[in-house]
């Protein structure tokens, strides 16, 4: 008998718990997040941002659930820091305040750098049909332009459109020290060509230091191609 009584007690708590908890519920209202979004979205585009920049949205606001009442949203002025943005968004429920939910953006910067045409293969020295300027995000990597890289080896494999780096390149030795190779020297515009030998190592565009054993002279000229130093002389003989 009282194992029949407590048994009936629990049935008839869980009944009432289960309807005091459908009253709760029927009780509250369901604020959707994307009006939160939507009544944001035109204060983030106000905004003014320096440079070339943009802000992306960092988060999806969840739908916000409150009491039955008539509820109102009210949007402030955005919060702008030099990396995020955030729109207050104020929930008001029958006058007063009940609690504010931020919608937030991140500030994204774009910067134009050198990117691979084409996937490239360790080793392949690099030519200006294997790279071309792009507009991309800044991750904080160093940029450079395609002059910087031209004739520079690559160290690693790159896909097309990623960005090439001086990092991620080495110099193509094209002038080695002691060997033999040919200095053009322009002379008040007489060009003169000799054999002379490399005493340092360079590749294309770099300063290298040459001997000439006929004239017993250690002179700088730049790389212009494998095995060809060019130097402007004005003054002088080998």
């Amino acid at each position: 008998m009282k194992h029949t009584l407590a048994a009936a007690l629990l049935l008839t708590l869980a009944f009432f718990g289960s309807q005091a908890g459908a009253a709760r519920a029927a009780a509250m209202q369901v604020l959707s997040g994307a009006r939160f979004e939507s009544l944001a979205a035109p204060i983030s585009k106000g905004v003014h941002l320096d440079g070339d920049a943009a802000l992306v949205q960092s988060y999806r606001i969840p739908d916000q659930v409150v009491p039955l009442g008539r509820a109102t949203l009210v949007v402030q002025s955005a919060i702008v820091t030099q990396s995020y943005v955030n729109v207050p968004v104020e929930i008001d429920l029958d006058g007063r305040f009940l609690r504010q939910i931020f919608v937030g953006y991140r500030v994204e910067r774009y910067v134009q750098t050198a990117v691979a045409t084409h996937d490239l293969l360790p080793g392949a020295v690099l030519a200006a049909s294997d790279l071309k300027m792009t507009r991309m995000v800044f991750t904080g990597q160093r940029t450079n332009g395609t002059g910087a890289l031209v004739g520079r080896r690559v160290i690693s494999a790159v896909r097309a459109g990623a960005p090439v780096t001086i990092e991620g390149t080495q110099v193509d030795q094209i002038v080695k020290a002691g060997n033999t190779v040919t200095l053009i020297v322009d002379n008040d515009g007489v060009r003169v060509a000799a054999d002379v030998v490399a005493r340092s190592s360079g590749g294309l565009g770099d300063h290298v230091s040459v001997y000439n054993p006929m004239t017993n002279k250690t002179l700088t000229g730049t790389v212009v191609g494998p095995d060809r130093v060019e130097l402007n002389l004005s003054g002088e003989t080998l």
